[in-house]
């Protein structure tokens, strides 16, 4: 079965994790429906309902039999309840989607809690005299883990259900896995390593934040190479269906133009070509899906060119776009037709090219 049109069904034998049910203050005979909330002081002492405070960030920790392994931050009490949500659900999904018992570390997690303490994050203040080493250090540290939770969890987590799919084809089954097993392991990384910072504050030693430092990059180095090698399979099968020439359905004959593809090793050039003139008319890169996505020039909505040539210069914009690929048969026979698609107000599509 092509891996680029696999569409199997996954089951789910795995119990279903419990659903997280959080503190309802109209329990206790409030009169509040909102989700209770806690404030944390420097000393560890914690106060409910939320007192008149200004928080430094808000966290929610995270336990396991007792013993709290990570710690989830954000700026805002909304960007908080957001990213525990996106991280619940990731865990839910890859239980189900890999038939696994969800995994009970992220069946603990606290309420969200304004941390009040304003050690719990280094200054860096504008004005203020320079850092010393062991704070420098634990700046430098968090702004990495920052930029890793965010390629975790906007570039890699959304991958999931592609990457289970993949995981399923027997082509592609180990470097799914692998990819799977990995991004697991980030996620998980992401939340044990806030807490070995937060611990750093207070340890002042900066052995732990070099440590806290080289697992980030290890950890961010074992996800690429995973998400590349699935990648590199699958970009070698769309270049196997759809690399080549393909000629303008609309024109036949001496003069016709002709669309050219290119896949190598994952990226997309298309280039337009009719005589001797010839433009990139599409660039892109493969995707988990087997889908050709990226950008092409177009005449802007209402706007003007000032130029005849196909370039910004002229007054061409970049749009979003996909080559979209389908059989077809005509008085010709059994046809590979590509359209190049794109983004303005709407999907518009432009005329298709067979071979």
């Amino acid at each position: 079965m092509s891996i680029l049109f696999l569409t199997l069904a996954l089951g789910s034998a795995a119990p279903e994790p419990r659903e997280i049910t959080w503190p309802d203050p109209t329990a206790r005979g409030g009169g509040s429906t909102a989700p209770e909330t806690l404030s944390e002081r420097c000393d560890g002492t914690r106060s409910r309902p939320l007192a008149e405070a200004t928080c430094t960030r808000w966290k929610i920790e995270w336990s396991k039999d007792g013993k709290v392994w990570g710690v989830t931050t954000a700026d805002s009490r909304e960007a908080l309840v957001t990213k525990r949500e996106r991280l619940l659900g990731h865990a839910r999904q890859y239980a189900r989607l890999f038939e696994l018992a969800f995994d009970d570390r992220w069946s603990d997690p606290t309420v969200p809690i304004c941390d009040t303490c304003e050690q719990s994050t280094p200054p860096a203040v504008a004005g203020t005299p320079p850092p010393d080493a062991v704070t420098a250090a634990l700046i430098e540290t968090r702004a990495r883990l920052v930029a890793f939770e965010q390629e975790v969890l906007d570039l890699h987590a959304p991958r999931l259900r592609e990457i289970a799919r993949l995981a399923h084809d027997p082509a592609t089954a180990r470097l799914g896995k692998a990819y799977a097993k990995a991004l697991e392991l980030a996620i998980v990384d992401v939340v044990h390593l806030a807490l070995e910072l937060d611990n750093a504050v207070v340890f002042r030693a900066k052995a732990d934040v070099e440590r806290a430092r080289k697992a980030i990059e290890a950890r961010r180095t074992a996800l690429d190479r995973a998400a590349a090698a699935l990648v590199a399979v699958v970009a070698k099968a769309a270049a196997k269906a759809h690399a080549g020439t393909y000629d303008d359905d609309a024109v036949s004959g001496p003069g016709a133009a002709r669309l050219m593809i290119d896949i190598s090793p994952t990226k997309v050039i298309a280039t337009f070509a009719q005589g001797e003139a010839s433009a990139v008319w599409f660039e892109g890169t493969v995707q988990l899906d087997g889908t050709l996505a990226g950008r092409t020039l177009v005449a802007p909505e209402g706007g003007t060119l000032t130029c005849s040539n196909y370039s910004l210069d002229c007054g061409y914009v970049w749009a979003p776009a996909q080559l979209r690929f389908e059989d077809r048969t005509d008085a010709r026979g059994k046809r590979h037709t590509v359209e190049l698609w794109f983004e303005q107000s709407k999907w518009l599509h432009a005329r298709p090219f067979s071979r």
